[in-house]
C-alpha cells in the first residue's frame, strides 16, 4: 500500500493517540486508555474525545473520538469551526399526534434512556421507539478496533443500544486495541468480506487529518489510499446499496476530514453517503472539538457527540467517533420501519427531515441539521391513496352515500397511504370518510328526470339516482341510471282516496379509475309508500329506494413488502341496508317531509312544483 505519510500509531476515536511502548500503570497511555476509571488525571488535546483520558498525537493513521487520522498531509483550511457558535435549535409544533404522553413518559423514564436523556431529547428517539421501530432486521457494520476494545466496543455500543436495540451489529478491526491501522489494501478487503454479507450500513468512526477541501478528484484519493479501499466501497455501493456512514473529524476545523469528501469525487458513492458532525447537548451548538461540514454539507447531519454514558466506560465520552453511530442506528431504524427504501432514498429523507440548525437551509456548519426520529419515522409531505400499482389519488376526506357509507364504516377497514418518500402508512378508513345523506327531497325534485310508459297501473322506465354517490377516493358517477318498475293502486272510501306505490329498481353503478370501488354487482332497490288523499290535501308514509341486495369491491392498499411491491386487499362490502322511514304532506303544489334516516342526519324538506305554460 502506498501511503502519503509514514503509519506510526493509532488516535483513538476523539482524539486519544497510542504510543508503541507501554507499561502497567497510569504512566502509560494505553493503561490509562484501557482503566480510565484508575487514571483521573486528563491531559489536554484539541481532540479529546473522553473526559478523563487522552494522551498526544503522534502520527498518521489514527481512531479519533470523532474519528482516525488515516494520512497526514496538508491540513487545508484550519480556521476553527468554534468560532461559528449557532445556540439555538428550532422547534416544531407538530410533533408525533400519533404518540400519547403516556406513551413517551414510560420510554423516557427508563434507566436506559435516562442515561442519555438530553441527547436521545436532542434527535426525539423516543417516539421512533413508542412507534415500535428497533432496528430489528437491520445490519450495523463496524469497522473499527473491534468490540472488545475501548474505542471499538463504545462505537458498537452506539450503532444499537437504546437507538436501536434489536439492530445486529458485527465488528471488522481495521484497527488493534492499540491503533495500529492494517493498510488500506486490507481494510478494502475487510468492507469486501462485509459486502458479501448482505450489509447495508457501515459505520467508520475514523478518519485522515487531511481536510475535505485539500482532496482534488478521485485519483488523489486512490493515491493516498489504495485503489482496493477505493474500489470495495464503491463495490458495495453499487452491489448491496450500501449507506456509509462516516465522521467528520475531531480537529475543530471548518472542513470535515478528507475521507469524508469521497463522494465528492466519487459519483457511486451518492446517496450512499452521511457524513456526521458532533452536536454539544449542553452548549446547543456544534461541539468545540468537532470538524464542520464544510464542503460536504450537501450530505452531512447533525448528531449528538458530547457526554455520553455507555456501561462500557465510567467516563463519559465525547467525538464524532460516537455521533456517527448514532447515525448509522437511526438509518437501521428507517431500513426495518421501510426495508423497501433505497439507500439514496434514505439518506435523502434522513436530510429533508432533519432539523434546521444555525443558518436557515443546508449550511456549511451542521449540514442539513440535526437528525431527527420522530420527524423520520411519520409521514413527509402530501399523503397519496394508491389506487393501483400506477396511479394514486390525493388522500383528503371521501363523501359517501349514507347506504353504501355506513357499510363500509361497519367494516372498520384500515388501508395504507404514501407520502413523498413513497412510505407506506396505515390508518383507518373511517377516520377519511364522511357520510353523506342521500337526499330524499333531491329525489323528489329530480323525480322528473326520468323516461317511462304507463301500461294501466304499471310504469316501465329509466331514472336518475344519487344513492351510492361518493367523492374522492370512493368517487362513483354521480349520474348512475337506475332502472325501475312502479305499480299503483287506488281505493276511494267516501271523499278519501286511499293510495299505494311499490317500485323495484335495478341499477350496475359506474366506477371510476381514481377511486378505491373497483366494482359494483347489479344493485337491487325497493319502495313502498301508502297514503290518504282528501281534496288538494295528501298525507303518506313509505320508505324510500332502499338496496335489498347488491355489494361493492373496495381495493385498498395494505402495505409494501420488501421488494417495494404494492400489496392491495379485496373487500366485498355487502349494500343491503335497512330502510329510511318517510313521512310527506302535500297540499297542491306545495310538499313537506320529514324522512328518518338509520345512517346520517334526519331530513325535512319542502318542495314547491309548478308549471309555466305559453
Amino acid at each position: 500500500m502506498k501511503i502519503k505519510a509514514q503509519i506510526l500509531s493509532a488516535l483513538l476515536c476523539g482524539i486519544l493517540s497510542m504510543p508503541v511502548a507501554f507499561g502497567n500503570n497510569c504512566d502509560s497511555e494505553v493503561y490509562r486508555l484501557q482503566n480510565p476509571d484508575k487514571c483521573q488525571t486528563a491531559h489536554t488535546h484539541p481532540d479529546f474525545s473522553f473526559t478523563k483520558t487522552i494522551g498526544t498525537t503522534a502520527g498518521a493513521l489514527a481512531l479519533i473520538g470523532g474519528a482516525i487520522a488515516i494520512f497526514s498531509g496538508t491540513t487545508g483550511n484550519a480556521s476553527p469551526a468554534t468560532d461559528m457558535h449557532i445556540p439555538t435549535m428550532p422547534k416544531y409544533d407538530m410533533v408525533g399526534a400519533d404518540i400519547s404522553a403516556v406513551q413517551l413518559a414510560s420510554i423516557t423514564s427508563n434507566s436506559d434512556y435516562l442515561e442519555n436523556l438530553k441527547q436521545y431529547n436532542d434527535i426525539r428517539l423516543a417516539y421512533s421507539l413508542a412507534r415500535g421501530f428497533t432496528g430489528a432486521g437491520s445490519e450495523i457494520v463496524v469497522f473499527d478496533s473491534g468490540e472488545n476494545t475501548f474505542h471499538g466496543g463504545n462505537v458498537a455500543h452506539f450503532a444499537s443500544g437504546q437507538i436501536a436495540p434489536n439492530a445486529t451489529v458485527s465488528s471488522y478491526m481495521v484497527a488493534d486495541r492499540y491503533g495500529d491501522f492494517k493498510s488500506f489494501y486490507e481494510i478494502g478487503n475487510q468492507i469486501n468480506s462485509a459486502t458479501n454479507t448482505n450489509a447495508k450500513i457501515y459505520n467508520f468512526s475514523w478518519s485522515a487529518d487531511i481536510s475535505a477541501n485539500a482532496i482534488h478528484s478521485q485519483n488523489h484519493l486512490i493515491n493516498m489510499t489504495d485503489a482496493n479501499f477505493i474500489n470495495s466501497l464503491k463495490n458495495a455501493a453499487t452491489t448491496q446499496d450500501a449507506i456509509f456512514v462516516w465522521a467528520a473529524g475531531n480537529d475543530g476545523k471548518a472542513q470535515s476530514s478528507a475521507l469524508s469528501a469521497m463522494p465528492i469525487h466519487i459519483d457511486e458513492l451518492k446517496g450512499h453517503f452521511v457524513n456526521v458532525v458532533a452536536w454539544d447537548s449542553e452548549t446547543g451548538a456544534l461541539a468545540d472539538f468537532s470538524n464542520a461540514c464544510g464542503i460536504t454539507q450537501e450530505y452531512c447531519i447533525t448528531a449528538p457527540g458530547t457526554n455520553l454514558e455507555t456501561p462500557l466506560s465510567q467516563s463519559t465520552l465525547n467525538g464524532t467517533s460516537f455521533a456517527t453511530p448514532i447515525v448509522s442506528a437511526a438509518i437501521a431504524v428507517i431500513r426495518e420501519a421501510f426495508p423497501y427504501m433505497q439507500s439514496s432514498e434514505i439518506t435523502n429523507l434522513l436530510f429533508t427531515t432533519a432539523r434546521d440548525l444555525g443558518k436557515t437551509g443546508i449550511d456549511e456548519i451542521y449540514g442539513h441539521g440535526m437528525l431527527d426520529l420522530e420527524r423520520a419515522t411519520r409521514p413527509v409531505g402530501t399523503p397519496v391513496v394508491q389506487i393501483s400499482d400506477t396511479f394514486g389519488t390525493r388522500l383528503s376526506t371521501a363523501r359517501i352515500s349514507a347506504p353504501i357509507g355506513q357499510k363500509i364504516q361497519s367494516k372498520n377497514l384500515k388501508f395504507a397511504f404514501v407520502d413523498d418518500f413513497g412510505r407506506a402508512f396505515e390508518t383507518n378508513l373511517n377516520d377519511n370518510i364522511r357520510i353523506k345523506n342521500h337526499s330524499i327531497g333531491w329525489a323528489h325534485l329530480h323525480q322528473d328526470k326520468k323516461t317511462s310508459a304507463k301500461f294501466k297501473n304499471l310504469e316501465f322506465g329509466i331514472k336518475e339516482t344519487n344513492i351510492i354517490s361518493g367523492d374522492g377516493f370512493l368517487q362513483t358517477d354521480s349520474n348512475n341510471l337506475m332502472t325501475f318498475v312502479r305499480h299503483t293502486g287506488n281505493q276511494t272510501i267516501g271523499n278519501i282516496n286511499f293510495f299505494q306505490e311499490t317500485s323495484l329498481g335495478i341499477t350496475t353503478p359506474n366506477t371510476s379509475p381514481e377511486s378505491m370501488i373497483n366494482k359494483f354487482s347489479n344493485i337491487y332497490t325497493a319502495a313502498i309508500t301508502i297514503g290518504a288523499k282528501y281534496q288538494d290535501f295528501s298525507l303518506s308514509i313509505g320508505t324510500p329506494d332502499t338496496i335489498i341486495y347488491g355489494n361493492t369491491n373496495l381495493y385498498t392498499l395494505s402495505h409494501r413488502n420488501t421488494d417495494g411491491d404494492y400489496i392491495f386487499t379485496n373487500n366485498k362490502i355487502d349494500l343491503t341496508s335497512v330502510p329510511s322511514i318517510e313521512i310527506k304532506a302535500t297540499y297542491k303544489s306545495i310538499s313537506a317531509g320529514f324522512v328518518k334516516n338509520p345512517y346520517g342526519q334526519n331530513e325535512i324538506y319542502m318542495l314547491a312544483k309548478t308549471k309555466i305554460s305559453f
